[in-house]
């Protein structure tokens, strides 16, 4: 089993989404895997407005997202996330991934486990007087 399939299984992507590329950066002690959007995303992407089929109309910029620590090292996800439009309206939107959590630029693993951190009382808490 590659790196890339390794991480795709634990990521839980399912067929939509891939893992392209996996390294590890020594200089900045990162873990990085670059994900992307699969040819199946688009048949069961329909339109928020229309409700129609949706395609891929662009990729903007790339987005990087927090996740977990992966051996005690810091981990990135960067993707291009696709924008779709509607085929019956044009209405386009940026694909929510599922790997996004609801804080920006955080996965949701991330933001998960430092919840139940704060709620097994693991973390610290500071306050200022």
């Amino acid at each position: 089993m590659t790196p890339e399939k390794l991480f795709h299984d634990l990521l839980g992507l399912g067929l939509s989404w891939e893992v392209t590329e996996s390294c590890f950066e020594h200089e900045r002690g990162t873990v990085v895997l670059q994900l992307r959007a699969t040819s199946a995303l688009w048949p069961g992407l329909h339109c928020p407005k229309c409700r129609g089929h949706a395609f891929c109309y662009d990729h903007p910029k790339e987005l990087l997202w927090r996740h977990l620590t992966v051996f005690e090292h810091r981990c990135e996800l960067p993707c291009r996330r696709p924008r779709a439009r509607g085929r019956g309206c044009a209405h386009t939107w940026l694909v929510r991934p599922p790997w996004e959590g609801l804080a920006p630029h955080f996965t949701k693993g991330f933001v998960d486990a430092g919840a139940n951190r704060q709620e097994s009382g693991n973390c610290a808490c500071i306050t200022r007087s």
